[in-house]
């Protein structure tokens, strides 16, 4: 965990916040003309349109806007109206993937190249820049083709390097590997015995998986007097499902509680939902664990955070929250197919939050939960994530027929 000054958290904070309200109306008005600004003081207070006040003036999320119509019911409804459902490919994909696979394991091959750019001259020439690089993770699910020599193990799986600074140049750090990945899908009479858990998989693990009291509340009205613990993880899994819909994130290091921002504001990222679903699992006493990396699904590449559960019927099995419910499925098992069930376009880096990297940066992380965009410093501090680009290249091996480039801003926010 890291920990950062009230100065480094303001910083932060600014970046994220860089709107004010007429910008902000102007970028609304531009997708729903006839908007009113009683409109927008009903959004702001149902925190659909999120903002917050920097010397006293209302600076508005980078992506509020974006995030207000996937938020809101019916400016989600007028936006898909308009636009088009930016989410109709991966559901498309899914229908007609999801029953091929039930019953049986599906493998993938991808081969994949991370690239991480140091803007120029953030670091003055001559200096030494130190950079970490996510790569694949030990994992049941996942192979590495052949193995990574340099593949430092721990939490997170990072390759390490170091580069001179050049004037007027971007410092450009890249890895490249391949690996198989599989899927799997679990019922409660399967059995999997991969490893059991241990006692830090159900206890409190400050700052966000906490048993505070909107936690206790919320699991009295999901759980109920219901004992098992099946019953209880699908439960939680529904409502989060139900109730908390999907929009993009700010820095994680900017909230000093993730569950609790969620409960609070009605929305999340796949991480902030993953980490709310831990906290009331591992409160009823539900082991669970934090899984991250890439999803790789055709037209829906991008980070991407999931968990497994511990179940005494099971074993370990994979849930992703944040694909929830398939609700466009009559079938149960593919309705809830990521409710212990994980497709095969995945690459797991992390298996686990807040871990020390290798070797152990002297700084304070840009990303101080989840580690897929890389980190980067030298010995005048920690170089942020407004000062690099990212992107990484996909191809699927299998068939030779899939190749994707993704590219973002180093300040970028996954889906």
């Amino acid at each position: 965990m890291c920990k950062l000054t009230k100065t480094e958290i303001e910083r932060r904070i600014k970046i994220d916040f860089p709107n004010d309200y007429d910008c902000t109306l102007l970028n609304i008005i531009d997708i729903m003309p006839d908007v009113s600004e009683e409109q927008i003081k009903l959004w702001e207070n149902s925190k659909a349109l999120e903002y917050v006040v920097i010397d006293g003036r209302k600076m508005y999320f980078r992506r509020a806007v974006r995030n207000l119509f996937r938020i809101d019911s019916r400016a989600k409804s007028y936006y898909i109206g308009k636009y088009g459902d930016d989410r109709a490919a991966r559901a498309e994909f899914l229908a007609k993937y999801l029953p091929e696979i039930i019953g049986k394991t599906d493998q993938k091959v991808f081969d994949f190249r991370f690239t991480l750019s140091v803007k120029p001259d953030v670091v003055p020439e001559g200096e030494t820049i130190r950079c970490w690089l996510p790569s694949p993770a030990e994992y049941r699910y996942q192979t590495l083709i052949p193995p990574h020599k340099n593949v430092k193990k721990s939490v997170h799986s990072t390759v390490y390097y170091e580069q001179t600074a050049q004037r007027g140049k971007p410092t450009v750090f890249s890895t490249r590997f391949r690996f198989r990945s599989r899927s799997f899908f679990y019922k409660t009479d399967d059995r999997n015995q991969y490893d059991s858990f241990d006692s830090q998989s159900v206890v409190e693990q400050p700052p966000h998986i906490v048993f505070t009291e909107p936690i206790r509340r919320l699991s009295e009205e999901i759980v109920g007097n219901e004992k098992d613990k099946h019953t209880i993880a699908k439960r939680i899994f529904t409502w989060i499902s139900d109730n908390i819909p999907w929009a993009a994130a700010r820095e994680y290091s900017t909230i000093d509680n993730i569950p609790e921002y969620v409960l609070h504001n009605r929305h999340g990222d796949c991480g902030q939902v993953t980490l709310l679903f831990m906290t009331l699992c591992r409160y009823n006493g539900i082991p669970a664990r934090w899984v991250s990396g890439f999803m790789l699904h055709p037209a829906y590449e991008n980070l991407h955070d999931w968990c497994e559960i511990y179940l005494d019927s099971t074993g370990w099995v994979p849930v992703d929250v944040s694909f929830g419910i398939q609700r466009y499925s009559e079938d149960e098992d593919i309705r809830y197919f990521y409710f212990m069930g994980i497709d095969a376009y995945r690459l797991v880096v992390n298996r686990g939050i807040s871990g020390e990297l290798s070797p152990a940066k002297t700084f304070e992380r840009s990303e101080c939960v989840d580690f897929q965009r890389g980190e980067v410093e030298w010995r005048g501090g920690n170089i942020y994530f407004d000062s690099f680009d990212y992107n990484f290249t996909v191809t699927e091996v299998s068939d030779c027929m899939r190749r994707l480039t993704v590219r973002h801003t180093g300040n970028d926010i996954f889906l």
